[in-house]
This record gives C-alpha cells, structure tokens and sequence, in this order.
C-alpha cells in the first residue's frame, strides 16, 4: 500500500474540514513514501476501518498500528479537525491563549489548555535537535523588561542564556532562550559558568565562532531586541504567566519566530504538523510535575 501525497493547493478550512481529510494528512505525513512497519520495516499492509482510528496490519508480521502512534496526536479523544484547528490558530503572531482556543473551537479550558501545551512542547523538543551553528552570539539578560524602560526590570524578572545565528548583516537567525534555573527576582543575568553551559549543549562548537557578552552593558543588543519582543508578545496574549511553564512559553515564541522566518506564509501549518508528527506527545503527568524554570528536555 502507498499513500498519495496532496498537490493541491486549497485553503485550509477547506481542505481540512472533516476527520477523513485530516486523517489522510497525517498518514501522508507519517509515511510519505508509503507504509512502513515500526516493527520489522516491511512495506506492505492491510488498512483496517472498522474502528474510528485506522489500523494498519503488516502483511509479514502481522503487526497493528496507526498514523497516530509516536505523534503529539496519540491517545487523543478530540477530533483531529480541532487539532487542526488548534495548530492554525497556534501560529497567529502572538500566538492563542487557552481561554480563546477553547471558546474558538469549543472545549473546555483544561482542553484547550493541554493541546497548546502539547504543541509548545513538540515546537521546543524538536527545536532543541537543532543546534546552532555558523556565526553565534550569546548574551546574558533578563526576561521581564519593558522595552520602553530596559533599566527598570520587572521585580520578578528571570535571568537567561539567549543564543542566535546571525545573518551577514548582523541579524538574529535561530534562536535560543533558556531560563537560568533559581535566578528571579534579583536583577542579575546569567554569570560566565551558566553561558558556558548554554554554548556547550545548545552551540554545534565545531561549527562555529561563538562571542559570548556576559556583561548587561555589552549585550549584543539585535538578540537583546529579540528577548525583549519575546516579553511584549507572550505579556499581550497571557498576561502574566508562572515561572513552573516560562520555558515552554519561551520555546513557543521562538520556535514561531523562526517558522515565520524560515517558512512561507501556506506552508507553515504544514511545517508545525510534520513536528507533532516526528514528537511523541508530552503525558499530562509530566505537564505538571515541571519544576518551575525547568527547561522542557529535562521534565522527567
């Protein structure tokens, strides 16, 4: 069995407005190139449609599976046309907060709640893969200051490590923002041992010159812009988030931010599909046992 890839071209709401079509979405997604066992790679199956969810049966071991297996989407008892949905409206510029996705595309706000955040971490855990690389600035700073009035931060402002590519004509790329775990509050970025640990897991070193600016006064001040906006967008649509989800929040507006940058305007979505695809979902279990400024790879 192959699954045929879509050429054309329609808008989303059309294309996408039944479980059927979004179903096929994700099979083509998944597999591509046709079928392939997780079990024993054979390329040939049974499609299996007594159930709401098709199976698949490999024609030599008789393995069962789904699209849906190892993706954001497992186990989910919602319509795959308001994950769909939910993926569209995650993109907006400033993103959806739970309360309007849920009035959006009617579920309850613990729903909607965990779809988001299932996505944010899928946009994070697949980000995260990516190391940077080629001409790297580091800088020191401070999540929480009005753009308006950088000196004046806010009383409950955290520290972080921000990391980007940059272009060759000195603006930001790829980028990168990670909390400094057990630093709110007290006015201090990041010190030399923290940025240190930031190059060493989120910099391909081998393939890069890195400058690091550990001191507020020497920021690289396009990635100081970026942090900053990252404050205005998530505050406008939030409000006031808790240190417990920040990085999740932090991975969302980034990973955003170099979608729009990297992707064209219809093919983003399609982009953001294919990592709640290549990401198995987040259990609700470990959504809430973060610890606050726990970045999302070391939620156990």
């Amino acid at each position: 069995m192959e699954v045929q890839a879509e050429t054309e071209h329609q808008p989303f709401s059309r294309r996408y407005h039944n479980e059927q079509a979004c179903m096929e979405a994700l099979i083509t997604m998944k597999w591509p190139n046709g079928f392939v066992c997780p079990r024993c790679a054979h390329t040939r199956c049974s499609r299996l449609t007594s159930r709401r969810v098709p199976l698949f049966e490999c024609a030599r071991c008789a393995h069962q599976t789904s699209a849906l297996v190892g993706t954001m989407f497992e186990r989910t008892h919602l319509p795959l046309t308001k994950w769909f949905q939910a993926l569209e409206l995650f993109l907006l510029p400033d993103g959806i907060s739970a309360m309007r996705l849920s009035q959006v595309i009617q579920v309850t706000y613990k729903t909607a709640w965990v779809m988001l955040q299932k996505i944010r971490h899928a946009l994070g855990e697949f980000n995260s893969r990516e190391l940077l690389c080629g001409d790297v600035k580091v800088n020191s700073d401070l999540y929480g200051c009005n753009p308006s009035r950088p000196q004046f931060p806010h009383p409950h402002a955290s520290a972080v490590v921000a990391g980007c590519t940059v272009t060759e004509s000195g603006e930001p790329e790829q980028v990168k923002i990670r909390l400094v775990p057990q630093m709110r509050g007290d006015g201090h970025g990041a010190n030399r041992h923290e940025l240190a640990v930031f190059i060493n897991e989120q910099v391909d070193v081998r393939a890069s010159a890195v400058q690091s600016f550990p001191q507020a006064y020497r920021l690289y001040r396009p990635l100081r812009k970026v942090v900053r906006e990252a404050w205005t967008s998530l505050k406008s649509t939030y409000v006031a988030l808790g240190p417990k989800h920040l990085q999740a929040y932090l991975n969302e507006y980034t990973g955003r931010r170099r979608l729009r940058l990297s992707e064209a305007e219809g093919t983003m979505w399609k982009k953001l599909l294919y990592i709640g695809v290549a990401i198995p979902a987040i259990t609700y279990r470990r959504l809430i046992a973060r610890q606050p400024d726990q970045p999302l790879a070391a939620a156990s």
